[in-house]
């Protein structure tokens, strides 16, 4: 008998912040994130998960420890989408600063990828089905070239930066080389690197979110959550307030001077 899942447009109004920012996106690209989160997961108003009927406890932890996976993987992938905008936003280098962010960026880029990765890894522990988590080895390989292996070598075109692919096929950059070794390389944008890096590895991370929805019933004893008949909206905040975003998020504190938040060391109240 097939499962019952709950409309993944859900996530528009009541995911946290990230995702209904990032909800068009993904929709289109991750559409089975929003399905297991609008079936197994949900929201109370509160960033809290919506209870699942007939589960038993073990379900209920196995849920919260899936799910804290698969958010911390979307999360990355939601940050590369954004260092992809950047990237394409301001390409052209015209000083210092503008070369010191593509770096920080570029590099910031690839730990996210060994973050995905780690993610998946957790993930298919937990289902038992570690062969979900291969097609993600090939950017994992990437992120190691580039983050454990010296300065990826650059070149200039038109006051942008541009990169050699990263692997172990012929005129590809790896951690075995020396600046003076790459002789020949499709040299290309940062931009256009991250761009198709993206669009190789969205694939990837859709093909496992379908497999986690199919698995998480039969593997991990998960049942669906009931939606109250009119969900509590997302909580409304004070101009100028910006909520922590995820789903183990609340309500902001508000910092008084003087007064120590519980909870909390060396808060202060920011300069207006």
């Amino acid at each position: 008998m097939s499962n019952e899942y709950h409309s993944p447009e859900l996530i528009r109004e009541y995911g946290d912040d990230i995702e209904r920012y990032f909800a068009e996106e993904i929709l289109s690209r991750i559409p089975a994130y929003a399905t297991f989160w609008a079936t197994y997961v949900g929201n109370d108003g509160s960033h809290h998960s919506l209870r699942m009927p007939g589960a038993c406890a073990e379900a209920n932890n196995t849920r919260e420890a899936i799910w804290q996976n698969l958010y911390t993987l979307f999360e990355s992938l939601a940050l590369c989408w954004v260092l992809e905008d950047q990237f394409h936003a301001s390409e052209a280098i015209t000083t210092s600063g503008d070369y010191f962010r593509n770096l920080n960026a570029w590099t910031a880029f690839y730990a996210h990828l060994g973050r995905i990765h780690d993610m998946a890894e957790k993930a298919t522990t937990i289902f038992g089905e570690n062969r979900l988590f291969a097609p993600f080895d090939p950017f994992y390989e990437q992120r190691h070239i580039a983050l454990h292996g010296i300065k990826v070598p650059m070149r200039w075109a038109d006051s942008v930066l541009c990169a050699p692919p990263l692997g172990e096929e012929p005129n590809e950059w790896h951690t075995q080389m020396s600046w003076k070794d790459l002789n020949k390389a499709q040299f290309d944008y940062l931009s256009a690197r991250v761009s198709s890096t993206l669009r190789a590895l969205e694939p990837v991370i859709a093909t496992f979110f379908d497999a986690a929805l199919q698995l998480a019933e039969p593997k991990l004893e998960l049942r669906p959550i009931v939606w109250p008949e009119q969900p509590t909206p997302r909580a409304v905040y004070d101009a100028g307030e910006i909520p922590m975003a995820g789903t183990q998020s609340c309500k902001p504190i508000v910092v008084e001077e003087h007064k120590q938040p519980e909870g909390y060391s060396g808060i202060h109240p920011l300069a207006q």
